[in-house]
C-alpha cells in the first residue's frame, strides 16, 4: 500500500539518520494538532491574517513529512486567507487538509513507533 507520507525528502535531509528522522516526525506530531486547532479557531473568528500565518508556518513541515497533496492544500489555504479570496471555501479546504494530515499522522506514528 502506497502511503501518504513520503519520507524521501526527510531521509535525504537527515542523511538517513533514523534518530533525526524520528526527531523531525515527533516535532511534527507535536505541533500539527495545535496548528490545526489554531487554524480552525482563526477561521471561525474570520481572522484570515492569523490563519494565513499559521498555514505559512506549517507549510515546511508538510513538505518535510512528504504528505502527498498536503503542500498544495496548505499553500491554497495560505493564499486564500492572505488575499481574503474564496474565503467561503476555506472550511472545506481545512477539512480536506485535516483529513489528509490525520491519515498521514497514523503512518508517521507507525514509523516512529508511537
Amino acid at each position: 500500500m502506497e502511503g501518504l507520507a513520503d519520507m524521501t525528502f526527510l531521509q535525504s535531509f537527515t542523511g538517513g539518520n533514523k534518530e533525526k528522522v524520528n526527531k523531525y516526525i515527533n516535532i511534527f506530531l507535536q505541533i500539527y494538532p495545535k496548528n490545526m486547532e489554531d487554524m480552525k479557531n482563526h477561521l471561525s473568528n474570520a481572522e484570515y491574517d492569523r490563519l494565513r500565518a499559521v498555514a505559512h508556518s506549517l507549510k515546511p513541515q508538510i513538505t518535510y513529512m512528504g504528505i502527498k497533496g498536503g503542500a498544495e492544500l496548505i499553500q491554497k489555504i495560505e493564499k486564500n486567507a492572505g488575499e481574503k479570496i474564496d474565503v467561503e471555501n476555506l472550511p472545506s479546504l481545512l477539512d480536506e487538509f485535516q483529513s489528509l494530515c490525520d491519515k498521514a499522522v497514523v503512518e508517521l506514528k507507525q514509523i516512529v513507533g508511537a
